[in-house]
């Protein structure tokens, strides 16, 4: 999928996407999990409006009936009955015993990345925090207790982990979605430092690949 982000959940026929990354290369990791036969996406999630969270909206879209969209208002707007749902509060519902909670991180930033939405999924066993583009210091005031499965934020930028971010949370697993060979030098070494000083598992989509979690 290169540089970006895109989580896909399944919950038996369900699917959810939280965010699509940078463009229609998502399309054949998405239909390596989706039957060929279903041709809905329930409920997309969209974190901010950034190529490498939502670039992949509208080829989505064109393969894929989508019900329901979360986030920012996209550019161009949504022609089709897709239903549309800007986030400003709190939103959670649950599909199947799963809870999906989305908010923003900040209400207050004027920045995009620290004004992104963030979604928690919690299961029976685990907790899962997708923490989008924002920043150290949200992470530790924002990111669950209870959570065992962390999206490292920003792709593993320096200014996504500080030192004492994880301080009030342990997750046992940390993903890295980030693009072989990017530009930015992610994941920083910093980050990596701190998820190692921590003994946090790490996965990392750029030696990895697509990265399958099973949260049962």
């Amino acid at each position: 999928m290169g540089q970006g982000a895109a989580t896909l959940l399944q919950l038996g026929s369900y699917q959810a996407l939280i965010d699509t990354g940078p463009d229609q290369r998502v399309l054949s990791c998405i239909g390596r999990h989706i039957p060929f036969f279903d041709h809905t996406i329930e409920t997309v999630i969209i974190s901010h409006n950034q190529k490498d969270h939502n670039g992949a909206l509208f080829a989505i879209q064109n393969k894929y009936h989508i019900e329901h969209v979360y986030g920012p208002l996209p550019k161009p707007v949504f022609l089709t009955q897709t239903q549309f749902t800007e986030v400003q509060d709190t939103i959670s519902f649950s599909i199947r015993g799963i809870d999906i909670i989305i908010h923003k991180a900040s209400q207050s930033s004027k920045d995009i990345n620290e004004s992104a939405n963030v979604v928690t999924i919690k299961t029976p066993h685990h907790t899962l925090f997708l923490s989008s583009d924002i920043n150290g210091l949200q992470l530790k005031n924002i990111m669950p207790r209870e959570t065992t499965i962390l999206e490292v934020p920003h792709h593993g930028s320096k200014y996504g982990l500080y030192p004492d971010s994880l301080d009030l949370a342990e997750p046992s697993l940390a993903v890295i979605s980030v693009g072989k060979r990017n530009t930015y030098g992610h994941p920083s070494k910093e980050a990596l430092d701190i998820l190692k000083a921590k003994k946090i598992q790490v996965w990392r989509t750029d030696m990895q690949g697509e990265l399958v979690i099973d949260l049962k």
